[in-house]
């Protein structure tokens, strides 16, 4: 009698211990899984740091990009742009062009400089873009990207949200600039004939390529936008505190 119970006690122990078991497998959390960094373009990591580098050469072309292997919205950018660069020579009649047929070849090149900012807590990376597509003259043109602390990337308007005119205000201080800087270029009190005042009208897409380098907003403008491609880029540097 004694072993019959016995045994059925041990029956009941062994069932509620199976049971507490799968309860506790479907409600203890899950255990957290490192976030796997996804890369778009195949670039080799350079040393033991942050950098990647993408190389690719074709019969016409050849393409080179550094970019943080940290920040996948970079790399997607990039990606993008060299994408749309190898688009537009696809069916590219080398006849034509005697220069490829001496062995010279079209390009696209990205390189990055990083600044960060204590006062805002952000990383920026600007980028200058070289690109011959075989045209009257090569491209060059700028892309930036800014990121806070949390690695949320910030527009313009993030950064002088303070200043409920800061659009307008900035257009202002930038238009003074490129003024300034134009008449030094062109040896010439008036020149208000060379200026593309669109380019530098309050509009978030004229200051969309920016970084932050400690205290100074820096406007990187590129050529075409405010004048004729003959006068180059312009860059803008404004301290935080005199626009928000």
């Amino acid at each position: 009698m004694n072993f019959t119970k016995t045994l059925v006690t041990l029956v009941v122990l062994s069932i509620l211990a199976v049971g507490f078991g799968y309860w506790a497998s479907k409600t203890k959390p899950a255990a957290t899984v490192p976030m796997q960094q996804t890369h778009v373009l195949a670039g080799e990591q350079v040393g033991e740091g942050d950098l990647y580098r993408y190389a690719e050469s074709g019969q016409y072309y050849t393409v080179e990009a550094n970019y943080p292997g940290s920040r996948p919205i970079i790399e997607a950018a990039l990606k993008t742009d060299i994408d749309q660069f190898k688009q537009n020579i696809e069916g590219l009649d080398a006849t034509v062009m005697p220069s490829l047929a001496d062995g010279n070849k079209l390009a696209f090149n990205a390189e990055f400089k990083t600044y960060t900012s204590g006062q805002l807590h952000t990383t920026s990376y600007a980028y200058t873009i070289y690109e011959n597509t075989g045209g009257a003259h090569p491209n060059t043109y700028f892309k930036t990207f800014t990121f806070d602390q949390n690695g949320k990337e910030v527009g313009i308007k993030e950064v002088i949200a303070s200043n409920p005119n800061g659009l307008e205000e900035l257009s202002l201080l930038v238009s003074n600039e490129v003024t300034a800087q134009m008449k030094q270029r062109l040896s010439q009190d008036d020149v208000t004939g060379a200026i593309f005042a669109e380019g530098l009208a309050a509009k978030e897409e004229n200051f969309s390529n920016f970084v932050v380098d400690g205290d100074t907003l820096v406007i990187l403008i590129p050529p075409y936008q405010v004048a004729a491609y003959v006068m180059g880029s312009f860059e803008v540097r404004i301290k935080l505190k005199d626009i928000q």
